[in-house]
């Protein structure tokens, strides 16, 4: 390894400009590849400069905002449409599985049924959000990926064998948490989650 310090780019960029220290002057001089880099440095304003002015036309907005305002409308009904079809879901979800007289091992599996098509009824609202299609804020894809990894390791909770039999009320617990969090993934993609910047 070589013990040569090497003008930085801010160094050469400064040296370019002509306000350059009077190591980094020396050093270019003694140092082919920092010489070489500096040239570089220069060509490239060269060339910049040496592109045409542009004037964006006047009328360019309109056919940005036209389509943009369409996306967004289709967005907001696609949203609007999972969601309803969701919270219908989780209605009649609701009203249909009530048992009678229940026993403990009814209860539980009603509970089960009851929070699996919860889960599938959040599925299918991030589903219609198509998540796949469009790109998240920083703060936001931060926040799905998070949710996604802990989606992860509770569907690989829900899938380890014996669970089921042995567990019933911890599978329940399980199916719980797989909806909150597709619940919240929902959020963040139909845009209503809210994120704090640091």
């Amino acid at each position: 390894m070589s013990d040569i310090r090497h003008g930085t780019t801010d160094e050469l960029l400064a040296l370019r400009d002509g306000e350059g220290s009077a190591w980094a002057r020396a050093h270019v001089e003694a140092c082919a590849a920092c010489a070489a880099e500096l040239y570089r440095l220069e060509q490239v304003r060269s060339r910049l400069k040496a592109l045409p002015a542009m004037t964006p036309p006047r009328d360019r907005w309109n056919a940005i905002a036209v389509p943009a305002r369409r996306e967004r409308r289709a967005r907001r009904l696609h949203s609007s449409v999972g969601l309803a079809a969701a919270a219908v879901l989780a209605a009649v979800t609701f009203v249909a599985v009530r048992p009678e007289a229940p026993t403990p091992a009814a209860e539980t599996r009603a509970e089960l049924d009851r929070v699996m098509l919860q889960s599938q009824a959040m599925e299918a609202a991030l589903e219609a959000l198509d998540p796949e299609q469009r790109a998240l804020p920083g703060a936001a894809a931060k926040v799905a990926a998070e949710l996604a990894a802990s989606l992860s390791e509770v569907d690989a909770a829900l899938n380890q064998p014996g669970t089921w039999r042995a567990e019933p009320q911890r599978v329940v617990q399980l199916w719980r948490e797989r909806t909150g969090i597709l619940s919240a993934l929902v959020d963040v993609h139909a845009g209503r989650a809210t994120f704090a910047s640091f």
